[in-house]
C-alpha cells in the first residue's frame, strides 16, 4: 500500500517572486540547498541565489516557478523549465520545517494537472542520497514514473503526464 501525504493545513500557490524565493532559500538548511542544487558542499543561501537566480524565477513561455505559501509565508518552490519538445525539467525545494508534510506533492499536483502540461514528460534529476525525493517521485499519482538513467552522481526520472482526451 502506498501512502500519499497531503498538506495538513491550507496551502496556497502563486507565481514565485524574488521576495518569496529569497525568503524560501533562507528558510532552508545548507544541506537542503546542497541536495537541490547538486553542490559539493553546504552553501550560503545568498550564494545559491546569486548563482541560480534566473532559473529560480522561470516564467512562460520557457517555464514556470510556483511557490507554496502557508499563511503568506513561502514554504516550497517548484521550478519547471522547458527542455525540449514536450519535455520539462522539474526542481523542488521545501523549507526544512515543512518537509515531509505534503508540500512538494501539493506543488506538483497543483501545477502539473494544468492543461498546459497535458501530454508532457516531466524530468526530475535527483542525487542518489536524496531518498525523500526518490520516494516522492515513485509515489506521485500524476503518471507513470520510471528511472531513465543512473550513475554515481545522479538519477534521472521521467513522469509521463496523460494527454487530454
Amino acid at each position: 500500500m502506498t501512502a500519499v501525504i497531503e498538506p495538513s493545513c491550507a496551502v496556497t500557490t502563486a507565481a514565485a517572486s524574488g521576495e518569496t524565493v529569497r525568503a524560501l532559500a533562507h528558510a532552508c538548511s545548507p544541506r537542503s540547498l546542497r541536495l537541490r542544487f547538486f553542490l559539493p558542499r553546504d552553501p550560503d543561501p545568498e550564494d545559491v541565489l546569486a548563482r541560480y537566480w534566473r532559473f529560480l524565477l522561470g516564467a512562460p513561455p520557457w517555464g514556470r516557478s510556483v511557490v507554496a505559501l502557508m499563511g503568506g509565508v513561502p514554504v516550497g518552490l517548484l521550478n519547471l523549465v522547458a527542455a525540449g519538445d514536450g519535455l520539462v525539467e522539474a526542481g523542488l525545494l521545501v523549507a526544512d520545517t515543512w518537509q515531509r508534510q505534503g508540500i512538494a506533492t501539493h506543488l506538483l499536483t497543483t501545477e502539473l494537472t494544468r492543461r498546459r502540461w497535458a501530454g508532457w514528460t516531466v524530468r526530475a534529476t535527483v542525487q542518489p542520497d536524496n531518498l525523500a525525493m526518490q520516494a516522492l517521485l515513485q509515489r506521485q499519482r500524476l503518471g507513470p514514473c520510471r528511472l531513465v538513467s543512473a550513475d554515481r552522481d545522479q538519477l534521472d526520472y521521467d513522469i509521463v503526464l496523460p494527454a487530454l482526451a
